[in-house]
């Protein structure tokens, strides 16, 4: 028969905390992931991201030879007024992801554009060359 104290209780109460802290760590983690496709076109490699909601303006786009960071924020307000209520909800989400090629692509290649939530990068296969920030078109 094992004889309980109040230190038993004590480190319970601490591993049940630490476990719903990792629970709620990996949830926030998944929330901010960018998903985010990789295939080979013609020579050339296409990143697609998974952006709803995010404005062009409010998305950064760095890129070297060897990948790729993605940057973002959303903010929305939704405001309703009605004869018998008042609803105001916020909210803001901010994204980052850095993706690596899955082969060296030339930098100087890498080109941007946006639409309809979805941001897709273009890069030819080969090369190396310094990371600079793509404009999206």
């Amino acid at each position: 028969m094992r004889r309980l104290d109040r230190r038993d209780d004590l480190d319970d109460v601490f591993d049940q905390m630490h476990k719903m802290f990792n629970q709620f760590q990996d949830l926030a983690d998944f929330r901010s992931t960018v998903p985010v496709n990789v295939k080979e076109e013609d020579g050339e490699l296409v990143m697609t991201a998974d952006l709803p909601g995010v404005q062009k303006e409010d998305i950064n786009v760095k890129a070297d030879s060897e990948g790729v960071e993605i940057s973002a924020e959303s903010s929305a307000e939704i405001q309703e007024e009605n004869e018998k209520y008042l609803r105001k909800e916020r909210s803001s989400r901010t994204y980052r992801r850095r993706v690596a090629w899955p082969t060296e692509v030339e930098a100087e290649s890498i080109e941007a554009s946006y639409e309809d939530g979805v941001l897709t990068i273009t890069a030819d296969k080969e090369g190396e060359g310094e990371g600079r920030d793509v404009e999206i078109e």
